[in-house]
C-alpha cells in the first residue's frame, strides 16, 4: 500500500477535521445562547464519528497483524475474512449516515446558527453542514475506500502465508504503517475534538 493510494482518504480525513474545526470556533458564541438544539448538534457530529472509529477500528485491527508478535500465525482467521471482505462489510454497517447531519440542521440548527451567528460565521457553517451532508458520495466514501484497499492487501499477504513466507507477510503488513499513520493521527485529532465539543453541547442543553 503505498502513500499515493491514500492520499484521497487523507484529504478527505483534512477536510473533515477542517469542518469540525468551523464548528470548535464558534462554540464560544453558542454558549452564550443555549438552546436544545444543541442535543441535536452533538447527534450530528456523532454521525460523523461513527465513520471515523469504524475506518480506524478497521485499519488497526489490519496492522496488528503485523505488530503483534505471532499474530499471522494466532489469527490466521482473521487474515481470511479481511481477503474475504469483512472489514469494508463493516465499515459499510457502522459508518454514519450524512443525510442524518444535513436533516438535523435543516430542521433544528439552522436557525440557531441564524439567530446567534454573525453572517461570515453562519455562512461558513453552513457550508460546513452541506460539505457533510453529501458526504456519503465523497469524503465518507474515499475514508470507506481504505477498507477496500486494506483487502487487497490482505490478498497479498495471505498469498506470502500460503507460501510459507511468514516473515515476508508481516514486513507486508508492516509496510503500510508509514502510509496509515498519518490518515489515522488526523482521524485522532478529529475524535479529540469532536468528544471535546459533545462534552460542550451537553453542558449548552443543561443550561437551557
Amino acid at each position: 500500500m503505498t502513500g499515493a493510494e491514500l492520499m484521497a482518504a487523507a484529504k478527505a480525513a483534512d477536510q473533515i477535521d477542517k469542518s469540525i474545526g468551523i464548528i470548535a470556533k464558534v462554540v464560544g458564541k453558542l454558549k452564550t445562547h443555549p438552546d436544545i438544539a444543541a442535543q441535536k448538534l452533538a447527534q450530528a457530529l456523532g454521525e460523523v464519528s461513527k465513520t471515523l472509529q469504524v475506518v480506524d477500528g478497521a485499519t488497526a485491527e489490519y496492522l496488528s497483524l503485523g505488530i503483534d508478535d505471532g499474530a499471522l500465525a494466532r489469527n490466521s482467521k482473521l487474515l481470511l475474512e479481511i481477503d474475504g471482505g469483512r472489514l469494508a462489510a463493516e465499515v459499510q454497517r457502522g459508518r454514519g449516515h450524512c443525510h442524518m447531519i444535513l436533516q438535523i440542521y435543516q430542521t433544528y440548527l439552522n436557525k440557531w446558527f441564524s439567530s446567534v451567528l454573525n453572517t461570515t460565521e453562519y455562512d461558513e457553517v453552513q457550508q460546513v453542514f452541506v460539505r457533510l451532508g453529501d458526504a456519503d458520495g465523497n469524503l465518507f466514501h474515499e475514508l470507506e475506500q481504505v477498507a477496500t484497499k486494506l483487502q487487497a492487501e490482505a490478498s497479498s499477504v495471505l498469498d506470502l502465508v500460503v507460501q510459507g513466507d511468514e516473515g515476508g507477510a508481516r514486513q507486508r503488513v508492516r509496510s503500510s504503517l508509514s502510509a496509515l499513520r498519518p490518515l489515522r493521527k488526523t482521524i485522532a485529532k478529529t475524535m479529540e475534538t469532536i468528544y471535546k465539543l459533545q462534552g460542550e453541547f451537553v453542558d449548552i442543553t443543561g443550561a437551557v
